[in-house]
């Protein structure tokens, strides 16, 4: 059996591993991080939209951004839009990552309008800086937080000692830094290059670049992307 290495958040780990052993594919988990939420408040202000570029920004989100849903609200990811439509939000811009919704966002909003952006605390600056950088506001709420975990998993450690990981699915560069360090410390960096790795985006595989491993990027930036390049890796038998 193919075995596929997933290092996501607990709960979203175990929906991907759902996904994969549908598929046919043995599953070893390792969260490498833990969503919380962070009970940061909302600050007052005469916001005209809302932005959220995860799902965790809605689950997160105090009760006090209930008040906003009135506001236009737009995301990234269309997992970040069933949240939104699930917490009252009817979402209108939807596209699959900042590099694509910060345009549409921009040929939108022509005039100078306030965004609140319910984020996590650890984020890539692109969409936020862009829409400053087009006359915006946006006033950013860390809503969530991801921390860090200590270890890698007991199954994970022993799979990857016995080179019995096939492919690893990469979601994050953070998940990739914790992970390759956790590896590292466990004594386990010289048996990553023998797994293939499968990243969800250009940005996520950088940081595997980075210690010289050759990730395939997802043509898609999105899980069934990422899927899809595991599964070119390593199909599963």
């Amino acid at each position: 059996m193919t075995t596929a290495l997933v290092l996501r958040a607990r709960e979203d780990a175990a929906r991907t591993a759902r996904k994969l052993q549908a598929l046919g594919y043995t599953v070893v988990l390792s969260p490498v991080l833990e969503i919380a939420a962070t009970d940061a408040p909302i600050p007052p202000g005469d916001y005209d939209a809302v932005l959220a570029s995860s799902a965790k920004g809605l689950e997160c989100a105090p009760a006090a951004a209930d008040a906003f849903r009135r506001l236009s609200f737009h995301a990234v990811g269309a997992k970040t839009a069933a949240a939104a439509q699930a917490r009252g939000w009817r979402p209108e811009i939807v596209a699959g990552n900042a590099e694509a919704i910060l345009p549409l966002l921009l040929g939108r909003y022509t005039s100078p309008v306030h965004f609140l952006y319910l984020a996590g605390r650890d984020r890539q600056p692109m969409l936020e800086a862009g829409l400053r950088a087009g006359g915006h506001a946006v006033t950013a709420v860390d809503v969530y937080e991801a921390r860090a975990a200590e270890t890698l998993s007991e199954a994970a450690r022993a799979a990857i000692e016995a080179g019995r990981v096939d492919v690893a699915l990469h979601y994050s560069r953070r998940s990739v830094e914790i992970f390759l360090r956790l590896a590292t410390a466990a004594g386990l960096g010289g048996r990553l290059s023998e797994m293939a790795h499968a990243a969800l985006s250009a940005d996520v595989a950088a940081a595997l670049h980075a210690t010289g491993l050759m990730p395939v990027v997802a043509e898609k930036p999105d899980e069934a992307g990422l899927l899809e390049a595991a599964k070119k890796l390593r199909p599963p038998c």
